[in-house]
């Protein structure tokens, strides 16, 4: 009984460590896989402004320049506070515009013709964003107001809002208060594709989403 007793021990003491080898073995793998699948950033490299409460991704070769700011007359409704360049003056920028009414428009007042102003705004009884057209639309029309296009989304999961604005410009409520605006001054083929990895500080950002905008942010920064 003593013998047969040991040999019961020694069965499963073997088999436990077959198990645990098992598992030790597989699952480091798997992580690595992991890790080097999210890691891959394709020449991009992320900041975040930790004062306004967001980030994105931009090309790595290129330096940033931030400068604070007190506009009350380039975005209607609201306050540019600061603005982030991306490399070069006529390079992707970010503005940042504080709006206590929940409200901004894309040209300033008096600006020059033919480009119409677009005026988005947010409507806390329908609880949705609301864009009219203070001048008429581009194609000559009145346009009524309207519920805005939330179609098309940040990886962050923040609406981009579209603007006939001069060159490329995009705007990203980051919260009922608070946008930032993407555009350039013509010298950029890759603007729309980094306004597009704009998340709010510290989110959860799904990795395939994030991969697939990084690699879109690299093959437009290319044709430069």
């Amino acid at each position: 009984m003593i013998v047969f007793g040991r040999m019961t021990i020694a069965i499963v003491v073997v088999a436990a460590a077959v198990v645990f080898s098992a598992h030790d073995a597989f699952a480091p793998r798997a992580a690595t896989a992991s890790a080097a699948t999210s890691g891959e950033t394709y020449g991009m490299r992320q900041y975040t402004d930790t004062k306004y409460g967001f980030s994105f991704w931009y090309p790595s070769a290129l330096h940033i320049t931030v400068s604070s700011a007190r506009d009350v007359k380039s975005f209607p409704g609201g306050v540019m506070v600061e603005t982030l360049q991306v490399g070069e003056p006529d390079g992707p920028a970010m503005h940042v515009v504080n709006s206590p009414k929940s409200t901004i428009t894309d040209e300033p007042d008096g600006h020059a013709a033919p480009i119409a102003q677009t005026r988005y705004f947010y409507d806390p009884s329908a609880r949705q964003w609301m864009v009219a057209y203070p001048e008429g639309k581009p194609d000559g029309t009145s346009g009524a107001t309207a519920p805005a296009d939330i179609s098309k989304k940040t990886i962050g999961g923040l609406p981009m809002l579209p603007s006939d604005a001069r060159f490329d410009t995009t705007i990203i409520p980051l919260s009922t208060t608070r946008f930032i605006v993407v555009q350039d001054g013509g010298g950029s083929a890759f603007t729309n594709e980094l306004a597009q990895t704009i998340a709010p500080a510290g989110a959860s950002v799904d990795p395939s989403a994030r991969s697939a905008a990084l690699q879109a942010e690299a093959a437009a920064y290319k044709k430069q």
